[in-house]
């Protein structure tokens, strides 16, 4: 639900009306938003690990064995987890509360795509549908093979389809399998699917058709003077930006007035269009150049021109309204007006990027989590007593306070299964140390945290999980 937060946040007032970023420093008084993170993986694979933007020499999670990744389909941020292609085709995931990374099917799939990044659709071989999600899996065989597929936030799914004479979208709940409704189109040689997800766009030719999703209305066709191209939206939907063959310019369509209102002159022909998801700026690439144009939104004015190589993560635009680029072996933040870079991350283009907004991975307060005690055999009083300095409880004492007063944790998993936390915990030693497991309770949800820690410095608790061989990451605070 996370990425629809940010758009109807970005979008209360219209696109068109946000004034762009700017990084003056927050009150001191002003209530904290989501942290600004990114998700960094080598594009060969390997080990995950996010960073604090713009501090991106400052780790907060990692672990290891990553697929190597081909494009992002999105951020679940309830479940804490992020779904995307791996190089290979095939839907994998990120999952940073149990600390792992992984393939979600090896079938031979097409047409991934998901609304929540939790539940990922796909086309297999045979035309059919299905869909992976931590429930389980669910497959429909439509009437016609699959083409594209549009998930929604409700849990619908929108289908489109190949008819001998044109295209067909179905509409669809699953686990059902009942067609609920549909729409007959033209043959269909474009799609876009809005990140609000109330509308999709499906260009024929020059005709330019919208899809109301709850409904499966069509709005009026606005037709262009040669084939459309490319399509992108703002995140609100309420402009959406059309190339045609061979145009240097970039239309802009009204979703209310179903009319192209204005256009956007780049100078150039048009290989590739990018909106910002917070709907500040439109990123462009012309034909022929390893480039992106600015353009500002809230005024369709040209920023100006930075060098870039084009790449499905990169150049991206960050929270704080900085433009990544990928130049050579490096990844350049600019500032997204004065185009001045602000960061420069030696070898950072040998990674895949992906920036997102989070709040998951903030310290706990100490009040929140107590110390797990599991149920033993029983202990002769005097025998402990013979054994265990008469003080030692009151150093545990103080050792607990201390603990919870600061310092750098580190996590392994969080789980929900007490016995699961326990026997991670025991199998997790670094020096004479022993993970332990603390609890917290989430949505009246008990949840089992397997931590080491606190220690003084984040260098220090760097090494410690570096040394446990197991997936972690690193958190201010105690546990």
């Amino acid at each position: 639900m996370l990425p629809l937060l940010l758009v109807l946040a970005a979008c209360g007032q219209s696109d068109r009306q946000q004034a762009p970023a700017t990084r003056g420093a927050p009150s001191s008084t002003a209530p904290r938003g989501p942290d600004n993170l990114v998700l960094r993986i080598a594009r060969t694979g390997g080990r995950a690990r996010v960073y604090a933007y713009p501090r991106l020499d400052t780790v907060v999670w990692s672990a290891g064995d990553a697929p190597a990744p081909a494009r992002v389909l999105g951020f679940d941020g309830e479940a804490g987890t992020i779904a995307y292609v791996d190089a290979k085709g095939q839907p994998a995931r990120v999952d940073f509360r149990q600390g792992a990374a992984y393939t979600v099917s090896r079938t031979k799939a097409t047409g991934l795509a998901s609304a929540d990044g939790n539940a990922i659709f796909a086309i297999t071989a045979d035309g059919g549908v299905e869909r992976y999600a931590p429930g389980g899996t669910w497959k429909w065989k439509p009437p016609v093979a699959a083409r594209a597929l549009f998930p929604q936030e409700d849990g619908t799914l929108l289908v489109l389809g190949e008819r001998p004479a044109g295209s067909v979208v179905w509409r669809v709940r699953p686990p059902s399998a009942n067609v609920a409704d549909s729409a007959l189109l033209p043959k269909v040689d474009r799609t876009l699917r809005t990140q609000v997800g109330d509308r999709i766009y499906l260009a024929s030719g020059t005709q330019l058709t919208g899809i109301r999703t709850r409904t499966i209305e069509r709005t009026p066709d606005i037709a262009f003077r040669t084939p459309v191209e490319l399509l992108a939206a703002t995140p609100s939907g309420d402009r959406v930006f059309v190339v045609t063959r061979g145009g240097t310019t970039i239309d802009i369509v009204d979703r209310y007035q179903e009319r192209v209102a204005g256009s956007i002159d780049v100078g150039r022909n048009v290989a590739e269009l990018r909106v910002d998801p917070l709907g500040r700026y439109l990123l462009v690439r012309p034909e022929g150049r390893d480039s992106a144009v600015v353009i500002a939104l809230a005024t369709n004015r040209v920023v100006g021109t930075l060098p870039t190589a084009w790449r499905a993560d990169l150049p991206f635009v960050a929270p704080d309204g900085g433009v990544a680029l990928a130049q050579g072996a490096d990844v350049i933040i600019a500032d997204g007006e004065t185009l001045t870079p602000t960061v420069r991350v030696r070898g950072g283009a040998a990674d895949f990027w992906y920036s997102f907004q989070w709040t998951g991975f903030r310290p706990r307060a100490a009040s929140l989590d107590q110390p797990v005690e599991f149920a033993g055999p029983p202990v002769d009083s005097a025998a402990r007593d013979s054994t265990v300095p008469a003080d030692s409880a009151a150093r545990r004492a103080a050792d607990t306070t201390s603990r919870r007063a600061g310092g750098f944790t580190v996590s392994f998993a969080a789980l929900l299964a007490p016995d699961k936390a326990r026997d991670l915990a025991a199998s997790i030693h670094v020096g004479s140390e022993t993970a332990r497991v603390v609890t917290s309770v989430r949505d009246g949800a008990t949840i089992y945290r397997v931590v080491l820690g606190p220690y003084a410095t984040r260098e220090e608790a760097e090494r410690v999980g570096r040394e446990s061989k197991q997936s972690y990451w690193v958190y201010e605070g105690g546990p």
